[in-house]
């Protein structure tokens, strides 16, 4: 094992994560990640990939990837010229080109001539309906046998007695309105406690139900404990993805992102701001009911 490896290996175990973790997260497969740590380059396709895959390893787990190679330049063989030609790919001919557009006219070709017959349809369809005569109205004659009927205006203002008094004596009971007293709801406060390296501890007083929320834009790793440092959740979060968990039985828990920049963690929809700019932090938050 190199230099080099002893220290990638250190700062991985730091972390707390195995080979399997950090080929999920790097996406580089763990055999050129051992083979990294072993300082066995020659399982890998070129002086190129070594240099990338040793400065993707280093900014996975917290370490400057440009500075690790410049300070042990001499142990990382140099990418030749060969190497760089093969991760360039080669420019495609013009008869290629050629070949590639007239392909997907091709394919396009059976899209475009269903397009021009609904359009057709839609035209013929539209000149039909422009044609079409207007429906003759039904007239109606008025009957001069039918005689309407009407009452002198001072019998239709007239009342039923009998309906007068019972209106009289009748009076409209009010209506009582119910009023509902709502149930005082209690304040939360997060406070910021203290921080220490990559730990920061927040105390949320209120609130009887407390919801974690975790919104990822960049992937990274994720991993909750409670107050007894039990593994509530251990686990990577893919950019885009929005994670919950209800922490209502729980008094503490420690919140462990692998890469926190551009990522946002909340609880009860207060966002928990991280102090430093440190890629791997910790967030403790303390609930007091």
């Amino acid at each position: 094992m190199t230099e080099l490896g002893a220290r990638l290996k250190e700062a991985r175990l730091a972390k707390g994560y195995s080979i399997d973790d950090l080929q999920e997260i790097t996406k580089i497969q763990k055999r050129y990640l051992t083979g990294i740590e072993e300082g066995n380059y020659a399982t890998m396709p070129g002086a190129f990939y070594v240099r990338a895959f040793i400065k993707q390893y280093a900014e996975a787990v917290g370490l400057n990837g440009d500075e690790l190679l410049e300070s042990y330049k001499t142990d990382i063989p140099s990418p030749t010229n060969d190497d760089v030609s093969k991760s360039i790919p080669a420019t495609p001919s013009r008869r290629s080109l050629g070949g590639r557009t007239s392909n997907k006219f091709m394919e396009a070709f059976p899209m475009i001539v269903v397009a021009l017959f609904i359009i057709a349809i839609i035209v013929i369809v539209w000149i039909l309906y422009q044609n079409k005569p207007e429906d003759s109205k039904d007239v109606v004659e008025p009957n001069d046998n039918v005689v309407i009927e009407q009452k002198p205006q001072s019998e239709q203002n007239a009342k039923d007695p009998v309906v007068e008094e019972q209106e009289k004596e009748e009076p409209e009971e009010p209506v009582e309105e119910e009023v509902v007293e709502e149930e005082p709801v209690a304040d939360e406060q997060l406070t910021f406690v203290e921080t220490q390296g990559e730990t920061s501890t927040y105390n949320l007083t209120g609130g009887e139900n407390y919801v974690l929320k975790v919104v990822a834009t960049n992937k990274t790793w994720l991993n909750i404990r409670d107050q007894d440092n039990k593994i509530l959740v251990d686990q990577a979060v893919s950019a885009g993805e929005t994670f919950e968990l209800d922490v209502t039985n729980s008094s503490k828990v420690r919140v462990r992102l692998g890469s926190t920049p551009g990522n946002t963690v909340s609880i009860n929809d207060q966002v928990v701001e991280f102090p430093t700019d440190m890629v791997t932090q910790n967030l403790v938050i303390q609930f007091q009911k």
